[in-house]
Order: C-alpha cells, then structure tokens, then sequence
C-alpha cells in the first residue's frame, strides 16, 4: 500500500514537472516579441503619464538594458497569464471534488478581474499623479534628474501594490465561505479592516503619503462593496448557524 502511495506521489510530481516545463516554455517564447515591445510600452507610459518634455536617464552602461529586461519579463509573464493559470488548473482540477471546484472557480475568474481593475487604477491614475506630484517641487535651483531603473522600480511597485490590494475582497470570501470568519464578526472589525487595508497600502506602495492614500481609498471603498454583497450571499447560512447555536445552548 505504501508503495502504491509513493508510486502515485512521484507520478504527480512528474506531472508536475511537466507542467513548470511548459510554463516556463510558454513564458520565455513569449519574452521575444516582448523585447521588441518593451521600449514602446515605456514611450506609451511616459507619454500620458509624465508631461512634456519629461526625459529619463541612466547612469551605467548596463542600466538600459537591465530596465528593459525587466519589462521584457513583467511582460512575458502577463502575457501568459491565462495559459498559465489554465495548465494549473488543469493540473490541480482533478484533485477537488465538483463543489470545490466550483467554488474555487468563480473567485479565480474574479481575482483576474480585480488584479486587472487595480493595475488599470495603478497605471492611469497613481502613476500620473505621483510624477506629476514630485515634478512640483521643482524649481531654478532644483531640477529633477530621474534614472531610468528608478522610474521603472516605482511603476512596478505601484503597479503590484495596486494588484495586491485588490484581491483584498478575495481573500475575504475565501474566509467567510470556510467558516473562519462570519459577516457579523468583519462587521464589528470594520474599524480594524479599514486600518490595517491602509497599513498594507503603506507597506506596498511608495514611501510617501499621497500615493498610499490614492491605493489605499479605493481599496477601502473595494473592501466595503464587498462587505455589502457577502452580506446578502452568506446571510443565509450564517442564520442557519445562529439557530444550532440556540438549539446548543
């Protein structure tokens, strides 16, 4: 029995395998058009994301590359995404029962919806107020000379902090609909919810005040949206608990 148990474990770390093998694959084939595209997606962030005139440098001979690298990977694996993500639910879909998997399968789709929501809000509303935030502060005596890799680590940032916030509805449904948390009870803590979506938008985002505030509103706002729908979808079950509780006591 033992051994019919070790025989099926490394058959599914072969499968496993397998499928890294072609994520991977996948990945670096489509990372050579996304080197071509790599400069023209920068021209297109610094086009309506900066004013006129704005220019970047780099200060080592390797900088430019290693930015556009950078880009180039970023891109690859955006790109992928989906085929990805199918390879590993194809991969894992036969280890869950039909209820799990229809569980997991809705919140998978809207965890891309919210990623995407957050990266759009990231890049044409964070981004462009940010820059054109810092470009105040100059004057005669102080112009701004912005580096290329240090351009492109804040758009990133930005970019992931807003992705990450946004799954913040996500991991709530995921918590209510294990029984760890019950609507009533995140209710009460709303207080403690809205701070500590603002602490993360503090730790994610850039070291300044007015781009953790622009993440963190709208993440705040996210939050409440869905607070008000969990409430009608697990009103249900939680009544359902309230009375067994009753028949307990």
């Amino acid at each position: 029995m033992e051994e019919m148990q070790d025989i099926r474990f490394l058959e599914h770390l072969e499968q496993l395998r397998r499928v890294l093998i072609k994520i991977l694959g996948f990945t670096a084939f489509a990372a050579l058009p996304c080197w071509f595209l790599a400069p023209y997606i920068l021209d297109f962030l610094l086009s309506y994301a900066a004013p006129a005139g704005f220019k970047l440098h780099y200060f080592s001979l390797m900088e430019p590359f290693l930015v556009r690298l950078k880009i180039t990977c970023l891109l690859a694996v955006v790109i992928t995404l989906p085929l990805n993500g199918f390879l590993l639910w194809n991969f894992i879909a036969p280890g869950l029962l039909e209820d799990e998997r229809k569980a997991v399968r809705g919140p998978a789709v809207f965890m891309a919806l919210l990623a995407l929501g957050g990266t759009a809000l990231s890049a044409f509303l964070v981004i462009p107020a940010l820059i054109r935030f810092s470009l105040t502060f100059a004057g005669e005596n102080m112009q701004p000379v912005i580096g290329i890799g240090d351009f492109t680590d804040l758009v990133l940032t930005v970019l992931l902090a807003g992705m990450i916030l946004f799954q913040f509805p996500v991991v709530l449904y995921f918590l209510l609909w294990l029984g760890i948390l019950d609507v009533a009870a995140v209710k009460d803590k709303r207080p403690l919810m809205i701070v500590l979506i603002f602490v993360a938008a503090a730790v994610l985002s850039p070291p300044d005040a007015f781009s953790q505030i622009v993440l963190a509103v709208p993440a705040w706002l996210l939050f409440e949206l869905s607070l008000w729908f969990f409430s009608r979808r697990f009103a249900a079950r939680d009544r359902s608990y309230d009375e067994i509780y009753k028949d307990i006591e």
